[in-house]
């Protein structure tokens, strides 16, 4: 795991478009309030350390929009668990001292989860975007839940051709947090504006107002809580290459 978010863990989609699964690592920082400016410099730092000593990792960082304080989402892939094993990153060795010095102090606190690319009802799009709205979920029931969302999935597909998110499977994080994640990528703010039907409306035109309201009741059983944020994509503070 030759990226940042190894040095992240030393211390305590957003992938898209995929067709084999991958692991996704998410690192939530919220900074402290005012040290924005002082954060994103110690960032730029350290991604600049890392490109001059040749580092072959890669990482995005996502500003999220709306919520309490100042958030950022740190997303990088692995191919396989095995990546998890190789801490042979010279690069990431040289710039070490940066992460103490320059990041960690303007950090207010840090979370760490683990997803899984679920590309079986996810879009097949490899056009990455640089804003994204993600839906979490916290789950009861994962069989009910897993079922329903199959069901909607497959029903937006036929209509329309493809899925219009990516869904994750969440492989390990905190307690609290989620334990599916779905993340619709968009271009601008006015995609938002855009009259389209709603998932529920699909599957209604397929299986009628009878079908979809039991689906709705499996799904509202087996959901235990749900909530969402916008992010939008730093490229200053991401690399990419």
């Amino acid at each position: 795991m030759k990226k940042l978010g190894l040095l992240l863990l030393a211390v305590p989609f957003f992938l898209l478009g995929q067709n084999e699964s991958m692991i996704n690592n998410i690192t939530h920082i919220e900074v402290k309030f005012g040290h924005e400016a002082q954060f994103a410099e110690g960032v730029k730092m350290y991604k600049k350390c890392y490109a001059e000593n040749n580092g072959e990792g890669t990482w995005n960082f996502w500003r999220r929009v709306q919520g309490a304080n100042t958030v950022y989402a740190v997303t990088d892939t692995m191919e396989n668990w095995a990546e998890m094993d190789d801490e042979n990153d010279e690069a990431g060795n040289s710039c070490r001292s940066i992460f103490p010095s320059f990041i960690l102090p303007h950090m207010e606190s840090m979370d760490y989860m683990i997803s899984e690319t679920m590309p079986e009802i996810s879009n097949d799009s490899q056009e990455g975007k640089d804003k994204v709205w993600v839906t979490y979920f916290r789950v009861e029931n994962s069989t009910d839940f897993m079922e329903v969302i199959k069901a909607l999935s497959g029903e937006i597909k036929k209509a329309e051709g493809d899925e219009r998110g990516y869904w994750y499977s969440v492989a390990g994080g905190s307690e609290d947090c989620a334990d599916y994640l779905v993340a619709w990528p968009f271009d601008k703010y006015a995609d938002l504006d855009v009259d389209m039907d709603g998932v529920w409306k699909i599957y209604e035109n397929a299986h009628g107002k009878k079908k979809t309201e039991e689906m709705r009741n499996k799904f509202r059983n087996a959901v235990d809580d749900m909530w969402s944020y916008m992010y939008d994509k730093s490229d200053d503070l991401s690399k990419t290459d």
